[in-house]
């Protein structure tokens, strides 16, 4: 294959075309038809492009692609090392990959013109025998003024962690920062006065350590601890931090083997307006603590324990959790709830226990609503009369953990259509209703949320969109199917005048 079929523009020699000679006169009585080779000159484009413009291109770019940009145009050959982006990623785990990876990373390093970057980032499998050359980036990331900072070093075991150097612990430049394996573990506190965002994932935790956090970060305004462990209270005593993810607790080996472990995961967080709480807390119960502040909560997490086979103290753990969590969120605006969340507030609405009521307009589930969390959204929709907005979503990557599947759940068959009929509709006040993923027009959650539609449409007094996912969403939706779901959403009574039903890609 040629050159030029890589793209290249930069070649020299000249570029050829056939040429067909269609005026007769031009055509000879020994070849009435004759090809004539006419030199046509491409304008070179890419070298046409400027260097700020080239630079911004490149910015999107890892930096093994950045790199191979040098065939391209012979005036890209040095360009890339002006790039203000730096981005290092290796998948391999073999000791040549990664020792190929480090060489070409410290080449790089080597040649980068700018004296200020923007962003560099690096991910690889890390072993502590290569500490010494992650701490030669991190000078390089000081000198060079760096503003994102992303740290990815995948490794087994906390007994492997990276400790972030000393030399970077005060740093007027951070504005981003994502640490994963990495321990903080500074000797005189933080100083990152510009720093706006901080994710820690899987590190170890302690109050001191959050507290250098807090009082060293005055500009920063989202935090998240990703599976992070080594830590009961989680104190947020910061007046810049607004949003607040805790997403996970790293069950050590220690802890499995402890038979004491239902012990509190406290989230305090007096100025937080957004707190997420998701993934896995295995038995740790958690708890909230001054959180008036807040304007919107997510709960998308599951607790996972053996216990729920052969103890049913655990379903009363669950229950009193989510009761009480539930109560200090009573005054948000905007609510998440995920699917475990929904299975165990069914267990609560079989045992018709009366359930706070809550201030919430803007309701979100995340979740397919199958038998096992419908009853949770009755509830919930008890629970808050003032909704104005739900939206139905299947987003949660939580939904296959369920609660005691085979242990808690009564046998009977359940019936979605009967199950309305038999309750009051709390959807008083509700406006739009939005469901995503054209995931409900399949047969077992048509069934289930058609019969809610139909309620939704017979009691929304004030109702005034349903959106529902396009039908070309799936091709594989026959279109006989399309013709008889829209017939039976267009069949359903509606007590608002204003109600429409929008097919919405």
């Amino acid at each position: 294959m040629s050159e030029s079929s890589h793209g290249r523009e930069d070649d020299d020699s000249p570029h050829y075309s056939p040429f067909y000679c269609s005026n007769p006169s031009d055509q000879s009585d020994e070849e009435p038809l004759c090809w004539k080779i006419r030199k046509i000159e491409r304008p070179d484009r890419l070298s046409a492009l400027t260097d700020p413009l080239v630079l911004h291109i490149l910015s999107y770019l890892r930096m093994k692609e950045v790199r191979r940009t040098v065939i391209l145009s012979k005036r890209w050959r040095l360009l890339w090392t002006s790039a203000h982006n730096l981005v290092f990623r290796c998948t391999g785990k073999s000791h040549y990959s990664v020792t190929a990876f480090i060489t070409s990373v410290d080449d790089t390093l080597l040649l980068s013109k700018p004296s200020k970057l923007n962003k560099f980032s690096v991910e690889f499998h890390y072993d502590k025998k290569l500490v010494k050359c992650v701490n030669k980036w991190m000078i390089f990331v000081h000198n060079k003024y760096v503003e994102e900072l992303e740290l990815y070093l995948m490794t087994r075991g906390s007994d492997n962690f990276y400790n972030l150097p000393q030399i970077l612990y005060s740093n007027a430049c951070f504005r981003e920062m994502s640490l994963c394996n990495c321990n903080l573990v500074p000797k005189e506190g933080i100083n990152w006065p510009s720093l706006k965002v901080l994710v820690i994932r899987y590190a170890e935790l302690n109050s001191h350590i959050i507290d250098a956090i807090c009082s060293g970060c005055p500009s920063l305004a989202s935090l998240k601890f990703s599976m992070c462990y080594g830590v009961n209270l989680i104190k947020i005593n910061s007046e810049s931090v607004k949003k607040l993810v805790i997403s996970g607790y790293w069950q050590q080996v220690h802890d499995e083997l402890d038979d004491d472990d239902d012990t509190e995961l406290i989230i305090d967080a007096r100025n937080v307006t957004s707190l997420e709480i998701e993934g896995c807390f295995h038995k740790k119960i958690v708890v909230l603590q001054n959180v008036s502040a807040l304007v919107h909560a997510k709960l998308d997490f599951y607790r996972k324990t053996d216990d729920y086979e052969s103890d049913q103290s655990d379903f009363k753990i669950d229950e009193d959790m989510l009761r009480n969590l539930l109560e200090l969120l009573g005054d948000v605006e905007k609510l998440s709830i995920g699917s475990w969340c929904l299975q165990v507030l069914n267990m609560i609405e079989t045992k018709n226990s009366s359930f706070p009521r809550m201030r919430c307009k803007d309701l979100t589930l995340n979740s397919r609503l199958t038998d096992k969390e419908l009853p949770g959204l009755a509830i919930l929709l008890q629970s808050c009369p003032l909704v104005e907005v739900l939206n139905i979503s299947e987003e949660s990557p939580f939904e296959e953990y369920s609660v005691g599947w085979s242990f808690s759940w009564p046998t009977y068959e359940f019936s979605a259509k009967k199950y309305w009929i038999s309750r009051p509709c709390w959807v008083l006040n509700l406006k739009t209703l939005r469901i995503d993923g054209s995931w409900i027009y399949e047969s077992l959650y048509f069934e289930y949320l058609s019969t809610f539609l139909q309620a939704v449409l017979k009691n929304g007094l004030v109702l005034q969109k349903v959106i529902l996912p396009s039908f070309t969403d799936r091709t594989w939706i026959s279109p006989g199917h399309h013709t008889r779901v829209a017939e039976t959403l267009l069949s359903f009574r509606r007590s608002s005048k204003d109600a429409v039903i929008l097919f919405s890609g």
